[in-house]
Order: structure tokens, then C-alpha cells, then sequence
């Protein structure tokens, strides 16, 4: 039988223990996550006052390299902790398998862990402001992530709880004080004791050591603070000299911890547990600056060692600086000319330039695939951030020439040759903490984001914080935009309207989780998570127009809601704030007049539903209701007070409705009522994939997957968006410009923008027109569309000036368009060597002849100046270089290659996917990458143009654009 906690979480496995509990793995049962879940079994001995505020401090940590922890609560005597999952293995793991890390990558985890344990020492956590200390840092807990990142786990909250203290005591790992031993410089004795019995008593290399052994005490609210790190104590130096004095770990000691964790991950050999037993590490096998560093953070003088984690980072940091070999260079560089000469003859500079050029080649590629790892992620800023510090300004004899890959990386984060109207990414904001929900305001330009005991309005262009405002600590916690410039929020103190601009809070009124807003904007509706009541309000100035009752009914929510909001219920009011839909944790579903109890519309009293959804339209309330495997759309008429009626589905079900339309998703299918005859229109197909969530603005629809993944439709129900992503999007929202997605596991909101090219179009044409390819005449005024059965030719304002039709079209081995200056034509070729050229003007029949017939291959060749292409039908492409013949390179080798164009010094080919996409790649004469070219339909010599096709009606037309403008452009980017 499964164990579910707090009927939340249910366990997977159970992943470690130790200390005094047990660590699981556990789904979040509402939220479909995977989260840790950490069971300690020791004596509480804080009030639970304390317990809470400590908690919240802890929650409040938000680090890239420390889980996020997201909430505590007690049953049955055992505090749980629940923090984020990380993917990946713990460094112990890859040690005992005898894996050697190198250097390089140890420099760079030490940077990362001491930037973790930089933060968690900082005094700025909670109030008053102080840190903690971790005490238990080794191998084991350091995660490796699958991107090859480490994460700091299992910092010791006991310690910053008050509960039975356990500090974490691994032999080889664990600092003097671990074992309550001074060695510090006012110190002559060790707690009253000599130094040989404190050895004695730390141990001696070869006696038996048990890892994860631990030092126990019982911490009461009175010494809590000895664990923490006061801001004013922070750099001073501990005294252990009285007898009685415990000795506790400080931060200090983390940095001994710090210390024998880079040796053993260095060397492979865990140090000695006796402090001042440890060997040091070979100055000849290693860089004799990280020796140094790991031998001062292990001195077991703790006076002696680094004061703090930002110092010791700050040395790796500046290793290149501080390194003898450098300083040595620099030296050489002041010498005289001659001598300098002497030496680049010997070779020895030339070796260094050698290195400097691989490793700023080396960074240059990291640049360039972080650039893409941003772009895919949307974030376009950071992508053109990275791709433009791969494409430095100075040059000099350690620069090597810029790479391929970065101009790529710079040509795609620029999206200079994506044409098509599509929403694209243009930023993501970043929060203090992951999102509990966000929304969009009624002119689609302001997002509003709450997260932990705060919320946000940032401007959808810039990106920019306008405002933020102090929440009740509840992931239930609503902000809602009543109109454009104002914000009610579930404040720390009360219900409040905010002014926007000036950030003046309006009014304030009574205490409140679940908010929400009349359509005209007038009433607003409150209810709170610890009382069963409605509260009714005048936007205007706050007044309370009237209360009702839910006598024993209550709203759903999580076990614990400062983890999330279910988003599982209804609270909706309808246009003019007379009534009220509501959904309850018993399955009950109420639409309440606000003023007359006795007209109250009893939906369900209750049922066995869990996930309800819905709204109003005019006088009509749609909801959705859904259980396991099962579903209902309803609809109501609250005028009349009559039911209409309802479908049931075995697929999941979710409705929305407000002024606007009535829109419901089954399963893959998205759809739109009409309100009179609810007669109902596909807007929005995903293939197989159930939409879990969706938002309609008038011209476009995002749907979002459990794929998982999203997409954007237009109103022809095209997919002007389709991504894949790492996790389902909990949240997003859709304006006439911006889009938005955000889910609960990420501190951000993804931002994306519409974007039209309408100014690029040349040629316009018939969009039902079905066509293979489009090809556009030398003069750059017509468009010649055709397919293996005919072709049309039209004008550039999109008039059909000629239209035919080939004969035997079952029997055509090829098309191939051809140039020769501004003339141009279509070679239509026959299996039995018959070739007919038709005109691109105007379609008319130029000539026919009859030739040898084609190999049924479908090899084709072309050539530039230096290349010869061959492309066959069932193999990559290859090239041959044409003077000797020899082979060069294969191409892309999924794809067919369609043609090949010469111009100036690019090389474009063109390629044909096996679902009919055509694609192109901008080339340079070293057959490197140089751009993607989606959608790309044909090329003009003659001006260095490019034209792309999206077979939307319109043909698009940009320029080639050299390196030099794409830095520019990308300098000048936002």
C-alpha cells in the first residue's frame, strides 16, 4: 500500500537516512511534481512561532546552486522539509567509481559551491538579517546536475530551527570544531585539554572512521543564535578558550569542509580526519595557486583560514592573476624588444599564443552554445549577450579569426531571417521567487506576478518592475487588474487596490487569499482561506457593500498553501457583480445572488468532482467539472435560473467564459461556443497531446500541452508557435501582443511578443493556393508558385495574372528554376527526357525538347567557383573540391538538397525535408554555418536578396547581411 504524508505526498522511494531521519522522494499529488521530502524524527523543542519564522527564512533562500525549499510543517512529532528535486548523482557516487575530475572542473564547481555558501553566510536572510552554516559539506552532497552544474543539498536546517541539534560530523571532511577542538591562535589548550589528547580524540590516519558520525545537543530558543551568523559578528574571530564553551561550527569551519572536498575531488583521495595529519597536495601535479587555496581553507588554525567563502572565491577567481607563471609573462613583456624577439624565435611564445588561441576558441564555442540554450529557453537577450561576447571587437596575435558558430549563434538570437508573423521571444523577467500565478491586464501591456509575501507589475515591453507590493504569505493569494492602471491585491494587511503608476495604495479593507472582479469592474468579491466568508466591495473606495455566510462549506485548497494554489475551483463573479459562481472542497457548486440568499442556484450541493473551471457570459455561467477519467461541460442560464444542459467526456475537460465567448478544450481539442445556439467552432487541434491549459485573445490562441509543450494559433487555426519544453507550463496568458508562461518550479516569466514583417512582403498571392515551391521573377515584381501538377503566376498587389497545368504529371521526374539575368523560367523534366521550359512572366510554353532520359536516381549536381555538389536521393550530400577532385565534406544528411547558389563569398543551399519543409543554410567558402534560413524559397544574385515563403499569402523579402552588420545590429538590440 502506498504511504501518502499529509495527504499530499506520496512516496516514491526512499532515497537516504541518517542523522535522524529519512530522506523520500515523493509526487505532490496536486501539482504532479516531484519533490524531496525530508523526515526528521528529533525533539522540537522551539515554539512554533519560532519554528514558522525560521521556516519562512529558509523558504525565502532562492540560489541557483541550493534547492529551493518550499515548505515545513509537523505530523505525528516528525518535522517535514519539503524541498526541490534535483536530477543527477552525488559526487560521492562518481569517486567510488574510481572517476577522476579535472582540474579545470574542480575550479569551476569550487566557484560555484563557494558562491552558494557566499549567500547562504550572508547576514541577510530573515528579520533580523543573520546566515547559517551548512556544517556538512563532502562529496555526497554536492549534486551533479545533468548540464554538469553542482547544487549544494542538505544545509542543516535543524540547526537554524532550534531542534535537537545534529551536526553533520563525516570523518576526512569535518573541521576541528566538528569535534569540539580549538586550534585557534588565542588558544594554548583545547577546551581545557592538550593538544595531543585533542588529537587523540580527533584520530589518527589508519584508525576505523565512520562517515556521517554525529556531535548531538539539544539547542533550545535561548542558543539558537549560535548556529547563525550575525551581520555585526560576521568577521570576527571565535573564541573557544573557555572550558565549558561548546564548540560549534561557524562559517569558517564550512570553509575547512570546502577545503577537503576539492582535495578529495582533485586527488581522489579523501584527506586525513586529523586536521593537522592531512598531506598536502603535489605542487607538480597540480597548479601550485589551487594547492595554496585548499591548503589555506584547510588550515586547522581556523584564524589561519579563509574568514569567509567570498575570499576563498575570490582567489579562484583570480587564479590567472595571482599565478607566478603569469606574472612571469608580464615581466617578459616589459623586456626589450630584442630579447622578446630571441624568445618568440626559440618557439616559447609561440607555444602560449598556441594555448591562448585554443582556450579563447574553446570559449568562444561554450559562448555560442550557451547563446543557443538561451534562445531555445527565450531568453533573446541573454542569447544576443552571449553570442556578441563570442565576437570580440579587439583583435590581436592571441585572438584567433571568429568563428563560424558564433555568427550563427549571433544571425539566429537576431532572428534577422525569420520573417514569418509569429509570436517570438522576447525576454523572460526574472523573480525573487517561482510564481504562484500571474496575469495579464485588459490591454495585454502589464504582467502581474505574485510569488512568495509579494507581487509584481512589470511593463510586457521593457520587462521593467513598475511596482510591487506586500501579499499575505499564501500561495492563494490573488492580484487581479480591475482595469488597466490599477491592481487588487490579497495584501499582507488586507485586501488593496494600488494605483499603478504612482504606486499609492487606494484603499485597504479586511484580510482576504481569494479575490475576484465584476466585468464592469465595479464589485469585487473577497473570501479568505481561514474564514467561510464572502465579503463584498466597492471598487471605489473599498466599502463593504455586504457579507455572506458559507456556513460549513469551505473552498479547496493545499494541505499546506504556502507550497501552491490547487487552481482546482471556481470564484467568479459575473458582469455586474450580482452574483457569484464558487466551487467547494466537498464537490459543491453554488452560483450566489450577491444580495438575495433566497435566489441562490445550488449547481451540485455536492459531488464527487475535484477540478472545477468556468465563468460568465451574459446571462449564462459555463463551468467544467472534472474526477478521475472523467468529465462535464455545463452550462446554466442564471437569468432564468435554469440548467441547459451538459456534455461528458472521458477526457479531461476545461472551460472559460467572460464577455468575449465561451471556450472549452477535450482532450487535443479546443473549441468555441457559440453563446445563443452553442453550436461549436475548432479553433486550436495539438495532435495527440491533451491541452491542459489554454487562453484566447481576438486573434490568436495558446494552447499549452502534457506534452509538454506549447503552441500558438492564429484564427485560421495555423500554429504560428509550436515548442517543446522541459516542464508543462502551469500558467500563461495571452494579449493582442504578449504572451506569457511561467510555471510553479521556475523563478520567471517567460515573455514573448507578436511580431509582423508586413513591410518585407514583395509578392502577394491566393494563401489556399497549395504549392510546392515559389520562385520570384528576375525583376523582382511577379512570383511564379508550382507543384508537380501545374503553377500559378502573380503580380506583386497579388493579381493572377496566369495559371496551367502540365501534362502527364505523374510521369515528371524534376522542376528546376532557372536565371539568366533578370530572365527567368521553370524546366519542367519528364521521365522519358522530354524537357518543357515555362516562362515566369507569363506562363507561357518556351520550348520543349527531347533528350536522354534521367537516371531514376535522382542524383543531381551542382557547382560553385571552388565546389562540386553531388546530391543523391537515399545519402548525404557530398562536395568535391573541383580543381583536385578530392573529397571535402558531407552535408546535412537527413535532408535532400534542393539547390545551390553562389553568392559573393556565401555559399546557400537549399533543402527539402521528407514532410515537404523547405529550409536553407548560409554557408561560408570553408562550408561553415553561417545562419539558418527557415522557409527560404529563392535568391537573387543580383541584390544579395533572399526570399522566404510561409505559405500565408505572401512572399518576404530581406537582404544578406554581412558580420558586421549583424554586430551592429545586435549592439544596438533593445
Amino acid at each position: 500500500m502506498e504511504e501518502v504524508i499529509a495527504s499530499t505526498y506520496r512516496i516514491i522511494k526512499k532515497l537516504g537516512s541518517g542523522g535522524g531521519g529519512n530522506v523520500y522522494l515523493a509526487d505532490h499529488l496536486r501539482l504532479n511534481k516531484k519533490v524531496v521530502l525530508k523526515a526528521d524524527k528529533r525533539r522540537v523543542t522551539t515554539k512554533t512561532a519560532l519554528l514558522r519564522r525560521e521556516a519562512d527564512v529558509l523558504k525565502n533562500l532562492n540560489h541557483p546552486n541550493i534547492p529551493k525549499v518550499y515548505d515545513f510543517f509537523v505530523e505525528d512529532d516528525t518535522v517535514y522539509t519539503v524541498m526541490d528535486y534535483i536530477e543527477g548523482e552525488s559526487l560521492d557516487r562518481p569517486l567510488k567509481r574510481g572517476e577522476h575530475f579535472s582540474q579545470p572542473q574542480v575550479i569551476q564547481w569550487a566557484k560555484e559551491l563557494l558562491d552558494a555558501l557566499d549567500y547562504l553566510h550572508s547576514p541577510t536572510h530573515g528579520d533580523p538579517p543573520r546566515g547559517f552554516v551548512h556544517s556538512d559539506i563532502k562529496p555526497a552532497n554536492l549534486m551533479r546536475t545533468p548540464d554538469n552544474h553542482i547544487v549544494l543539498i542538505d544545509f542543516n536546517i535543524a540547526l537554524s530551527l532550534g531542534e535537537d541539534a545534529v551536526i553533520g560530523c563525516s570523518a576526512g571532511y569535518a573541521s576541528p570544531e566538528h569535534y569540539g577542538l580549538d586550534f585557534s591562535s588565542d588558544s594554548d589548550t583545547v577546551n581545557g585539554e592538550s593538544e595531543t589528547e585533542a588529537e587523540s580524540q580527533s584520530g589518527q590516519d589508519g584508525e576505523t572512521e565512520v562517515d556521517d558520525s554525529t556531535v548531538e545537543r539539544t539547542i533550545t530558543e535561548s542558543d539558537t543564535e549560535a548556529t547563525e551568523v550575525e551581520g555585526k559578528k560576521r568577521n570576527e574571530k571565535s573564541s573557544f578558550t573557555s572550558p565549558k564553551k561548546i564548540i560549534v561550527p561557524d562559517v569558517r569551519s564550512d570553509i575547512y569542509s570546502t577545503g577537503a572536498t576539492l582535495y578529495h575531488l582533485l586527488s581522489g583521495s579523501k584527506p586525513a580526519k586529523n586536521a593537522k595529519a592531512v598531506v598536502s597536495l603535489s605542487e607538480k601535479e597540480y597548479s601550485p595557486q589551487v594547492v595554496k587555496i585548499i591548503k589555506k581553507a584547510m588550515n586547522p588554525n581556523p584564524d589561519l583560514r579563509y574568514q569567509t567563502a567570498q575570499d576563498m572565491r575570490s582567489d579562484f577567481l583570480h587564479l590567472r592573476d595571482r599565478d607566478p607563471r603569469v606574472r612571469r609573462l608580464k615581466a617578459v613583456k616589459r623586456l626589450d624588444i630584442g630579447v622578446v624577439l630571441l624568445i618568440l624565435a626559440a618557439g616559447a611564445s609561440m607555444t602560449f599564443v598556441g594555448l591562448k588561441r585554443m582556450q579563447t576558441t574553446e570559449n568562444w564555442l561554450k559562448l555560442a552554445e550557451y547563446s543557443k540554450s538561451a534562445l531555445e529557453s527565450g531568453d533573446v537577450d541573454e542569447a544576443v549577450r552571449d553570442a556578441l561576447a563570442g565576437l570580440p571587437e579587439e583583435k590581436g596575435i592571441l585572438t584567433p579569426e571568429w568563428l563560424p558558430e558564433s555568427k550563427r549563434a549571433l544571425a539566429n538570437a537576431l532572428g534577422v531571417y525569420d520573417l514569418s508573423d509569429k509570436f517570438r521571444s522576447s525576454g523572460v523577467i526574472k523573480l525573487p521567487s517561482a510564481p504562484y500565478k500571474i496575469k495579464m491586464s485588459p490591454d495585454g501591456k502589464k504582467l502581474a506576478a505574485v510569488y512568495q509575501s509579494e507581487a509584481a507589475v512589470y511593463d510586457a515591453e521593457s520587462l521593467k518592475s513598475l511596482m510591487t507590493c506586500p501579499m499575505m504569505d499564501s500561495a492563494l493569494a490573488d492580484a487581479l487588474f480591475s482595469d488597466d492602471s490599477h491592481l487588487l491585491a490579497a495584501g499582507k494587511d488586507g485586501v488593496s487596490l494600488y494605483n499603478i503608476e504612482s504606486r499609492e495604495q487606494m484603499w485597504r479593507a479586511g484580510m482576504a487569499s481569494t479575490l475576484t472582479i465584476s466585468g464592469d469592474g465595479q464589485v469585487a468579491a473577497a473570501m479568505d482561506r481561514d474564514r467561510n466568508i464572502v465579503s463584498f466591495y466597492d471598487m471605489k473606495d473599498g466599502q463593504l457593500l455586504r457579507e455572506r455566510s458559507m456556513g460549513d462549506k469551505k473552498m479547496p485548497s493545499a494541505f499546506n498553501d504556502s507550497f501552491a494554489d490547487p487552481d482546482n475551483a471556481i470564484f467568479c463573479l459575473n458582469m455586474d457583480g450580482t452574483m457569484l459562481a464558487i466551487s467547494f472542497s466537498d464537490g459543491g457548486l453554488y452560483v450566489m445572488d450577491a444580495e438575495h440568499p433566497e435566489d441562490d442556484l445550488i449547481v451540485y450541493e455536492s459531488s464527487d468532482y475535484s477540478e472545477f473551471a468556468g465563468g460568465f457570459h451574459g446571462d449564462k455561467f459555463v463551468f467544467s467539472a472534472g474526477k478521475s477519467g472523467h468529465s462535464l461541460f455545463g452550462l446554466v442560464n442564471v437569468k432564468e435560473g435554469t440548467y441547459i444542459g451538459d456534455m461528458e467526456s472521458n477526457l479531461r475537460m476545461k472551460a472559460k467564459a467572460d464577455e468575449r465567448g465561451i471556450w472549452v478544450s477535450e482532450g487535443n481539442l479546443l473549441s468555441e461556443f457559440d453563446p445563443d445556439t452553442l453550436a461549436d467552432k475548432e479553433i486550436a487541434f495539438t495532435d495527440t497531446w491533451n491541452i491542459s491549459n489554454f487562453s484566447v485573445s481576438d486573434k490568436h490562441t495558446l494552447a499549452v500541452t502534457d506534452e509538454p509543450g506549447f503552441s500558438i494559433f492564429d484564427q485560421g487555426e495555423n500554429a504560428l508557435v509550436h515548442e517543446k519544453s522541459d516542464e508543462e507550463y502551469s500558467f500563461v496568458e495571452l494579449g493582442t501582443e504578449y504572451a506569457a508562461l511561467a510555471n510553479r518550479s521556475q523563478p520567471d516569466i517567460r515573455v514573448m511578443k507578436e511580431e509582423t514583417h508586413e513591410d518585407t512582403c514583395v509578392v502577394r498571392y491566393d494563401a489556399k493556393y497549395s504549392h510546392d515551391e515559389a520562385r520570384v521573377t528576375g525583376d523582382g515584381e511577379k512570383a511564379m508558385l508550382f507543384s508537380y501538377d501545374g503553377f500559378r503566376i502573380y503580380d506583386s498587389d497579388g493579381t493572377l495574372t496566369a495559371e496551367g497545368s502540365f501534362p502527364e504529371a505523374e510521369k515528371i521526374y524534376d522542376q528546376q528554376f532557372r536565371r539568366d539575368g533578370e530572365k527567368s523560367w521553370l524546366d519542367v523534366i519528364w521521365y522519358d527526357g522530354t524537357v518543357r521550359a515555362y516562362s515566369s512572366e507569363d506562363g507561357t510554353l518556351i520550348s520543349e525538347e527531347r533528350g536522354e532520359a534521367p537516371s531514376k536516381d535522382l542524383e543531381e549536381e551542382f557547382s560553385t567557383e571552388k565546389y562540386r555538389f553531388v546530391s543523391e536521393l537515399h545519402s548525404a550530400p557530398k562536395v568535391y573540391d573541383k580543381q583536385s577532385g578530392k573529397f571535402v565534406k558531407e552535408l546535412e544528411k537527413d535532408d535532400f538538397l534542393a539547390y545551390v547558389t553562389e553568392v559573393g563569398e556565401y555559399i546557400l543551399t537549399e533543402y527539402v525535408r521528407a514532410d515537404g519543409e523547405r529550409y536553407g543554410l548560409l554557408l561560408d567558402q570553408n562550408l561553415e554555418i553561417l545562419a539558418d534560413l527557415p522557409d527560404l524559397c529563392d535568391i537573387s544574385i543580383l541584390d544579395k536578396a533572399l526570399y522566404f515563403d510561409y505559405k500565408n499569402g505572401e512572399i518576404r523579402k530581406c537582404h544578406l547581411y554581412s558580420i558586421q552588420e549583424l554586430v551592429e545590429l545586435g549592439k544596438n538590440y533593445r
